[in-house]
């Protein structure tokens, strides 16, 4: 089985869900911010986000220090639940710009209902248990786009 990983940035964390064990890290210090986002550069798998490329990516290649986020190389395929749902939502009329859609708690509340999941006991602090539920959501869209789920 391929490795998945949802990830989320926040101005001081790196958060990694990893899908398949659904065991979640959060990553705090400026080493272990800069170790988060190699885990998420180095996974040979699936790498998921939501608004990925327009945010997350950008911060991941400051944290790496790279020159900007065209060089940063990602070893995996990288699924950015933002563009991919909008487009399942609003298709776009040819020559027309994408709709962006909502943010990711009205995405996920539109397919899963306002009842959100709990955070693992280890997930204590406030903004770790933000990080995480972006994580989880995010994941929860990616695993339900798999499977042919998601629809207007």
């Amino acid at each position: 089985m391929s490795e998945v990983l949802a990830f989320d940035w926040g101005t001081t964390i790196v958060g990694v869900l990893d899908v398949n064990s659904d065991s979640y890290r959060a990553y705090r210090t400026r080493k272990e911010r800069i170790e988060g986002a190699r885990r998420v550069v180095n996974c040979a798998g699936h790498i998921l986000s939501f608004n990925g490329r327009t945010r997350d990516l950008l911060e991941l290649s400051k944290i790496l220090e790279l020159p900007s986020e065209a060089h940063l190389t990602l070893q995996g395929m990288h699924h950015d639940m933002m563009p991919i749902i909008s487009a399942i939502r609003w298709p776009p009329e040819p020559d027309t710009a994408p709709i962006t859609g909502p943010n990711l708690t009205e995405t996920y509340q539109h397919y899963f209902g306002k009842v959100f999941p709990a955070p693992p006991p280890h997930v204590t602090d406030e903004y770790e248990i933000s990080n995480w539920l972006d994580c989880k959501m995010t994941a929860a869209l990616w695993i339900r786009w798999q499977q042919g789920e998601l629809t207007q």
